[in-house]
């Protein structure tokens, strides 16, 4: 008896020193990352930095604990632990209906352990690099890939080697300038574990800014987001105009390093053309917006 529960302890040990604290930025209109992968154990941290919001579960596992927590600069940290396998969804419950939502993916740690995965430039393509304690029935790795950092496709399958130690080029044609990548370890009793996702950012010729807007022409109210690529943290300037060069109104976006997704609310207007113009750092574009 006295074995079997040092046991127990030796493991729990074991696995509260692997976990990890995750953070997670909360700022208008985003979470960010907006998708996390993350193992039995990890703690989630969320952290304000701009506006007012919660962070609120809508579906998580069974037997997991739901929340629902003010953040905003009274109220600028929760912690959650990770205590079950699966997805959990959440939403700021002012804004999810501008996009404002998020999701962890929850993985159990296998035996082989998945580790150390970077990606690196390598001639102008993307090096996956990775390794693992072992080799201990593992069936294969499922490389997959991004263009938002939520929605990931499977490019190529990797058998396991006696090594622990591999790399993928990724020969992509993709015009985007961020790209995500995320490893799946499948065991073969097919068990699965999810890597950290890793951005990979693309030296494209021309510097886009803006890569969305929606919905465009736009109907009353006004609301209008955006999607624009940041190389750096900072505010993107976003001002109004109607179509004779007259100011209307502006806002700042808070930008992390990577693709963002930002809310304009433009006002009650009258129908007609008008345009914007975006000012991040050096970059500033002009886009044409439709009010019907």
């Amino acid at each position: 008896m006295k074995r079997v529960i040092l046991l127990v302890v030796l493991i729990s040990s074991f696995t509260v020193a692997f976990a990890k604290k995750i953070t997670i930025s909360v700022s208008d209109f985003q979470f960010t990352a907006k998708s996390v992968n993350a193992k039995v154990g990890d703690t989630i941290i969320w952290v304000w930095k701009t506006g007012t919001h919660t962070t609120t579960s809508t579906t998580i596992p069974a037997g997991a604990v739901t929340w629902n927590k003010p953040i905003d600069a009274t109220h600028k940290r929760f912690m959650y632990i990770l205590k079950k396998a699966g997805t959990y969804n959440y939403r700021c419950n002012f804004h999810f209906s501008l996009g404002m939502v998020g999701k962890i993916v929850v993985s159990q740690s296998l035996t082989a352990g998945l580790g150390s995965f970077t990606v690196s430039e390598d001639d102008s393509k993307a090096t996956l690099n990775w390794k693992t304690q072992s080799s201990k029935d593992v069936s294969y790795f499922s490389v997959q890939r991004s263009t938002d950092g939520d929605n990931f496709q499977e490019i190529a399958r990797v058998r396991a080697d006696m090594l622990n130690q591999y790399k993928f080029i990724d020969n992509y044609n993709v015009s985007d300038k961020y790209v995500y990548y995320q490893l799946e370890m499948v065991d073969t009793k097919d068990n699965h574990q999810l890597s950290e996702i890793q951005m990979f950012t693309q030296n494209v010729r021309t510097a886009k800014l803006i890569t969305s807007l929606s919905p465009n022409p736009i109907s009353k109210p006004g609301h209008l987001m955006l999607q624009f690529n940041a190389d750096n943290e900072g505010k993107m300037l976003v001002q109004l105009y109607n179509q004779t060069g007259i100011f209307i109104t502006q806002t700042e976006m808070t930008a992390v390093k990577g693709l963002n997704n930002g809310h304009f609310h433009m006002g009650d207007l009258a129908p007609g053309t008008y345009y914007i113009v975006c000012t991040l750092g050096a970059l500033k574009e002009k886009h044409t917006i439709v009010v019907r």
